[in-house]
Parts: C-alpha cells; structure tokens; sequence
C-alpha cells in the first residue's frame, strides 16, 4: 500500500489550494513537485484538453454533457478569471483535443458520430465537419497544426479504419491510414509533426492488441509495429501518447494491462522501458487509460497518466523513473480524463474531471524552490 501526504498551505480560498504530496511507500530524492488546483468548470464537464501558448495563456476545451456543448475556455496568464465560450450545442457524447499555431490560435478537433474541426480566426470562430458522410465516428481524435498554418487530423471509424486528413487550399483530403472492418486500429491515438512538418503517429489496434507508428517521410506513409502482445503483459498501446525530442526522434508513452511503458526512438532503434508497474485493471473500459507524455528543458521525460492509485505523475531524473501521486483515488475506479501539458518554463499543467464532483479542473506542477537549487535534472544524453 502507498501512503500519501498532502501538506496544505495556510491560505486555501474559493477552491484555490497548494499542495505539496509525498509517496512515501517509495523512497526518492529530494526532488518535490508543488501543485496547485482550481477549478474550470464547477458545474461539470468531460473530455477536456488543454494547450498553453507563447505568452503562457491557457487554452482548454472541454464537453460539458447537460446539453451537449463543446465548451472553450481561456485564461490570461497572471490571473485566475476563466473566460468561457460555447462553440456549439446539443452534440451528445465525444471526445476532443485543442492545440494552438504559431500565431497563438487555437485549433479545436472533436467526435461527435462524426470528425469536426473548429478554429478561432482572431475574431470569431468557424467549423466544419471533415469528411463528412464517411461513416460513424468515435472515440479520439488528434490535431496539429503546420507553420504554415494548415491543420491535420487523425480519427477513429469503428469499423472502417484509422483516418488521417489535411486541409489544403480549402478542401480536406482525407484517406484511411490503417485497418478494416475486423481491425480496429486508432481508438487510441496521438500525432506529432516534425520540423520539416511531416506527421508521425502513434495510435493502437484493437482487438490484435498492438502498438503500431506510422510515419510520413514527405513522399508517402511507412507503418511498424512497435509492440505486441505476444510480449508480457497483454494487449499494448491503450492510451498512447507521443512526443518529439530535439533530435525529432518520438518518444511513446502507452499502457498494456499491467504497467504503464515508454518507448523511445535512439538513433534509428527503439528501446523499451517499464516506467510503473501497476495494480491490475479487471473489467477494464476504454477511459481508464489516459496518458500524455512530454520533455523538459533538459530532454526529460515527464508522463501525466491515471491508474487505479490515482492521478499520477511520473519522470527521469537521470537514472531512475520517479513517481508521484498528484490526486489520489477518491472512488474505486475513478476516471480522471486528465490531458496534459508542459509550458516552457517547465510548469506542468493538467485537465481532468474530478472523480466525485464531475467538475473540471485544472491542476498545475512546479517543481520546488528547494529541489531546483539542491537537485539539478540529469541532461537528455544520460536519458534511458
């Protein structure tokens, strides 16, 4: 059994608190986390993503489920008033993702029976279905937006395959990535674009219970299975999250039923490491597995992931993982829907619907003044 410790702030106000947790069934170093969490939407919400730009505003999309509305919500930096706007109603049951271009607008994606986009042009919003007709759509759906400003998406069509589109010169051109009608690979997906702009994706197939990559070189797509399940530990890739290393070389962090596990790209190979074993999932569902991984400023790995202990945060020191129990459970199998982001000051910042309220909130990481001067992170070359 872990125990954990919050030591709480003597100013905690209007839902506004600190705190400062401390695994202590699991020796560390003297690193700490300080997280501070708020509120988004008391009245209830789910599916939330959330983006943070240059000037460090935050940027969050979320469905709130009395009426069906894909809801937007902004907070300028420095302050703690959330501007909220609904782009549209009566929507009923789906997942979303919200990224920001290089001009600091955000790009929404979501999936309600069908793959809609939406973006903020500076003055108002626009949307618009992306394929339209092409059959049901579900699940998640991943976004990124090229400098040059033109979105691509990727989806999940329960029977019909893995989708993968671009807008170019007005028209959205989509085709199907991977699988077929027995085949249902993408439920679980997550895009990065290189710096040349190029997409890569990390996504899973279910029921073969399969990691797979695929990869677009600028002439045309390259597929690989990344793990299997003819290894230890069951099905892979639910929850799979991706991101790019300075080198451009993805990093992959996914479960399978057992233990949460990160793959990384070094110099053409994949190597592959347990980052937590953890308690055994039973009648397990789709939205137990969240994951969202990211890289400091010195290349390490940072995983904001949910499990049946809790809401946890997991990261290399340079030799080790080290992990941290942000929320613990307060219901059996709660589900957290968190996302994650990391600003580039390294503040960590995490959506997630409260287990027991329904509420959004919104959870922010520093690492303590105390570990920053006493305990420097190990540099991306003595990385796993």
């Amino acid at each position: 059994m872990c125990r954990l410790v919050a030591r709480l702030s003597p100013s905690c106000a209007a839902g506004f608190c600190i705190f400062v947790f401390f695994l202590l069934a699991r020796p560390t170093s003297a690193q700490t986390w300080t997280w501070t969490d708020s509120y988004i939407e008391p009245a209830g919400g789910q599916s939330s993503s959330i983006a943070v730009d240059r000037q460090n505003n935050l940027h969050v999309a979320y469905r709130v489920v009395i009426g069906g509305f894909l809801r937007y919500a902004f907070l300028p930096a420095g302050s703690t008033h959330w501007f909220k706007m609904d782009l549209e109603k009566d929507l009923g049951d789906f997942n979303t993702r919200i990224v920001v271009d290089q001009d600091d607008s955000p790009h929404v994606c979501y999936t309600p029976r069908e793959i809609r986009y939406a973006k903020f042009d500076g003055r108002k919003w626009f949307s618009q279905t992306v394929d339209p007709g092409a059959g049901l759509v579900g699940y998640d759906c991943s976004i990124r937006i090229t400098a040059d400003g033109r979105p691509m998406l990727a989806w999940y069509w329960p029977g019909g395959g893995f989708h993968y589109g671009v807008l170019r010169e007005g028209i959205w051109r989509a085709l199907i990535l991977d699988g077929n009608g027995n085949d249902y690979a993408g439920k679980w997906n997550s895009m990065s674009l290189d710096s040349q702009g190029n997409p890569q994706i990390a996504y899973s197939d279910f029921p073969g219970g399969e990691l797979r990559y695929a990869v677009n070189n600028g002439q045309g797509w390259i597929r690989a299975v990344l793990d299997s399940q003819t290894s230890q530990g069951g099905p892979k890739g639910m929850g799979v999250a991706m991101t790019l290393d300075a080198d451009q070389a993805p990093w992959i962090s996914y479960y399978d039923e057992q233990s949460l596990m990160v793959m990384h790209q070094v110099n053409g190979k994949w190597t592959k490491q347990v980052v937590e074993r953890l308690p055994q999932f039973r009648n397990w569902g789709w939205k137990q597995f969240h994951s969202d991984i990211a890289l400091d400023k010195d290349g390490n790995p940072h995983i904001v992931f949910e499990s049946l202990r809790g809401l946890e945060h997991a990261w290399w020191n340079g030799s080790e993982w080290k992990i941290q129990i942000i929320i613990a459970p307060a219901i059996i199998s709660s589900y957290f829907d968190n996302n994650m982001i990391m600003g580039k000051d390294d503040t960590i910042y995490v959506t997630y619907t409260d287990p027991l309220e329904r509420s959004v909130k919104l959870v922010v990481g520093r690492l303590s003044s105390e570990t920053q001067a006493n305990d420097k992170v190990a540099k991306a070359g003595k990385q796993p």
